[in-house]
């Protein structure tokens, strides 16, 4: 029987370069910083990267973590390639890596289904993403809902003498209905459905929509202080309770996850159409997506619509604009890739081993075991 030869790959390292911010503020890392404590380190096999302090160190995959190291990111070498993966460790929950759009290919960052952006501070979760009108499909709104509906608990006609508590006039219709939408009881139980809409587009600002871009939170009762469910039934058809405007494809749909917000004190939904032009989001008035906070830059970045894509680009912003790494990510020959983890982001760029001859062997593999959803394979080589 022939014998198969061995196969023959140039041999590879790893040329980490690491800058840490000398602050320590909210996992934030200062790209306007004039100084950053720079590290490079070449890596040949498989290895954790840790800091402490302003220190980042390079450690072997079975060596114990230093006291008082944060775990940053793992590199595994699996079959050949370099994976960029996150740390093992439980410590590193807070400090997952982000991948930073600054340093993407020219075009910046596709965006998918479930993806979290990251602005400064703040956190974003790509909801929904429609490329085109000919699906009919429309901001779906409920996501953080409950899923609970408000009906009419009874018919219309045994409520033909009781009062809304917005109008005050008794009685509704089929197509304005007396719906109890909220634990209010008694006299305030009950409001007509257009009235209660007429009241959440005032408090949203719906009226003044371009394009349906808007933003849609779901609002409390004053008196009671329950939540507002998004969907009613009427007439056995399923509604949304606000009358939002109909947004022109392309849109996306981004999902505000911060709770503490000054702005936003619930979470709540951009809705964005990019049917007219790009969409820039920071701190300044003409930004489509203001958000009031000194993390953010005045046009901190933009999300453009091009050849079916949703594309996410930074606007050298002060503190950056990341998207979290949600699986292990191979490294390629003549590509660099940046990482942020807390205030250290490390710059990763695969190159031939300068310390090894031109070529090595490798037995014939079938192929790589690496888990596209989830690096369980890299974690048994670390």
């Amino acid at each position: 029987m022939e014998q198969v030869p061995p196969q023959v790959l140039p041999a590879q390292a790893v040329q980490v370069v690491s800058n840490t911010w000398a602050r320590d503020s909210h996992n934030l890392f200062d790209f306007e910083a004039n100084q950053h404590n720079t590290q490079t380190f070449t890596v040949l096999k498989s290895m954790a990267c840790v800091r402490k302090g302003t220190n980042v160190e390079m450690l072997s995959a079975r060596t114990s973590l230093p006291l008082g190291s944060d775990p940053l990111f793992r590199l595994v070498q699996k079959d050949g390639a370099f994976w960029v993966d996150r740390a093992a460790s439980p410590q590193s929950s807070s400090k997952k890596p982000w991948l930073v759009v600054r340093d993407m290919s020219p075009g910046g960052c596709r965006l998918s289904d479930n993806d979290v952006i990251k602005l400064g501070r703040f956190r974003f979760r790509v909801q929904q993403l429609v490329a085109s009108a000919n699906s009919g499909a429309q901001p779906e709104l409920g996501f953080f809902d409950s899923g609970a509906a408000c009906c009419p608990t009874s018919s219309q006609g045994e409520l033909s003498s009781t009062t809304c508590r917005i109008c005050l006039m008794e009685g509704g219709g089929d197509a304005d209905p007396l719906i109890a939408p909220c634990v209010c009881k008694g006299s305030i139980e009950y409001v007509h459905l257009g009235c209660l809409r007429h009241w959440i587009r005032d408090r949203l600002n719906l009226s003044d929509a371009s394009v349906g871009s808007y933003f849609y939170r779901s609002l409390p009762c004053e008196l009671c202080n329950s939540i507002y469910p998004t969907y009613v039934t009427v007439g056995g058809e399923r509604t949304p309770l606000a009358e939002v405007p109909r947004t022109q494809p392309p849109f996306i749909v981004l999902e505000n996850m911060e709770r503490d917000s000054r702005q936003h004190a619930r979470r709540g939904l951009h809705i964005i159409s990019l049917a007219e032009k790009a969409v820039k989001l920071g701190r300044s008035h003409d930004c489509q997506v203001q958000i009031a906070d000194v993390s953010i830059s005045r046009c901190h970045a933009t999300i453009r619509f091009d050849h079916g894509q949703f594309l996410l680009e930074d606007n050298n912003s002060k503190f950056g604009t990341l998207v979290a790494m949600k699986k292990p990510r191979l490294l390629e020959s003549g590509s660099t890739v940046s990482i942020q983890t807390g205030r250290t982001v490390l710059s990763l760029c695969l190159q031939p081993d300068p310390s090894a001859a031109n070529t090595q062997p490798l037995l014939p593999f079938a192929g790589s075991n690496v888990q596209e959803d989830g690096g369980a394979d890299l974690a048994e080589e670390a």
